[in-house]
């Protein structure tokens, strides 16, 4: 790894968190003395299970909750040499995108406290400095991948079903992947090497993406295919974006201006909000407080299940829960439900169809940089557009594309490639990365 992070520095630096990012640090920690990670630092997002240690995911239904088992991310890091040195806070059980959900606190952006950081990765993100050598995540509805772009690093989902999900918390398991936040292309590169590991006892989603380091080497696309940017975006993020389409014409890479369907694209936040709502309301239906959860006693079973869920939920997850549960009624399901599942396979073809005719997709990863708090803020579809990716399942990544002008807060430019073709995307993206300059090294 380029950036192994310095252990002593990471720990002062969480020790000293006043941004309600931190959930724990590892007060007696261990390293294998070998391995390909020997020394990297890491933290890791509040929603992995891990031995003998608290796992709330930031949600005080969980606040005293002790899981007996290891995540298989952190077993396969850990075997690697990595130093798991803090857990970081989120948005509850990862239901919120902006860092403001959690039930510890409100969690501002690093680089300007005036400003999100996004989330639900939020408190992964904040933390994540040099002296840390990468921060695990999750991401099911872009939570790495945006809350990269508004720090301007780099933010990794993997395709699904590459990276084994046991010990993560399920929000909507047909969404979930482990996703990461590192510092440059290459070090994202050697986690997935180390991360890609079919697990099948325990992940029946889990395929083999299994790749040896050496085979991945840079390699120049020859189509590249990019949505044309429209009203919706600032000009900084156009101006920055054009610089870069004007620097692959200049490498004499064919270019491929990909029509925009807007009824499709404007489609994706509705279709993941009613898939996503819907399949948390029964992951995270055994937080009674008979099964999981604190109990708060009532008079019989059903007000104890109501209390218990009124008081450890934030008014955030129940209104997701709520309206999943209505996706899910019998009545509703074909009109919610069944649609949006529907929805979602026209949205794949799309993308699918996207994929067959270019070597890689580019786009911005927002509209703008990270939105300032009390600041009314609309970027149309781009800024859920990442979503998308979720959705189809395919691999993504955004890293640093420039900064506002103004603020000189980062906004980053997505990669992606079609579904189990991680490494294409890995190859291309050293590709990319030197061609802006190197500016994640």
């Amino acid at each position: 790894m380029k950036n192994k992070g310095n252990l002593l520095n990471a720990i002062k630096e969480l020790k000293a968190d006043k941004n309600n990012a931190v959930a724990h640090i590892y007060s007696e920690i261990e390293a294998k003395q070998d391995g390909c990670l020997k020394d990297c630092v890491f933290t890791i997002k509040d929603n992995y299970a891990d031995l003998n240690v608290k796992a709330s995911a930031s949600s005080l239904i969980l606040n005293n909750f002790y899981p007996q088992y290891e995540a298989t991310v952190l077993k396969l890091l850990r075997n690697a040499g990595a130093i798991s040195v803090a857990r970081t806070h989120l948005d509850e059980f990862g239901l919120g995108g902006s860092g403001t959900y959690s039930a510890y606190g409100v969690i501002k952006n690093p680089l300007n406290n005036e400003y999100y950081v996004g989330g639900s990765s939020s408190g992964a993100a904040a933390t994540f400095t040099k002296n840390i050598s990468f921060a695990i995540g999750s991401d099911t509805g872009d939570s790495v991948r945006k809350p990269a772009s508004n720090i301007g690093v780099v933010g990794f989902k993997p395709s699904y079903g590459a990276i084994s999900r046991y010990g993560l918390y399920s929000f909507a398991t047909s969404l979930d992947t482990v996703a990461y936040f590192t510092h440059n292309v290459s070090d994202c590169i050697e986690l997935s090497s180390v991360l890609y590991q079919q697990d099948l006892q325990h992940d029946l989603t889990s395929i083999d993406l299994s790749f040896d380091l050496s085979t991945i080497k840079e390699v120049k696309p020859k189509r590249v295919g990019y949505f044309k940017v429209d009203k919706h975006l600032s000009d900084d993020v156009v101006k920055a974006y054009n610089n870069l389409l004007n620097k692959l014409k200049s490498e004499n890479i064919e270019l491929i201006e990909i029509e925009q369907d807007e009824n499709i694209l404007k489609s994706v936040n509705v279709v993941y909000a009613i898939i996503s709502f819907s399949e948390a309301s029964s992951n995270l239906a055994n937080l009674t407080g008979v099964n999981f959860g604190n109990r708060h006693e009532g008079v019989n079973w059903e007000e104890t299940y109501k209390l218990t869920r009124s008081n450890g939920l934030g008014k955030m997850v129940q209104s997701r829960l709520i309206l999943g549960s209505y996706f899910l009624e019998q009545e509703n399901q074909i009109k919610y439900f069944v649609k949006a599942k529907k929805m979602r396979r026209v949205i794949s073809d799309y993308f699918k169809k996207i994929h067959s005719d270019v070597d890689l997709l580019i786009f911005p990863a927002s509209s703008d940089c990270a939105p300032k708090f009390n600041h009314e803020y609309n970027g149309g579809y781009w800024d859920y557009i990442l979503t998308a990716a979720n959705l189809t399942g395919n691999p993504s990544m955004t890293m640093k594309l420039g900064q506002s002008i103004v603020d000189s807060m980062p906004f980053n430019i997505t990669l992606e490639t079609n579904l189990y073709q991680d490494k294409d995307l890995f190859s291309y993206a050293l590709y990319i990365e030197k061609l802006l300059g190197g500016i994640n090294d």
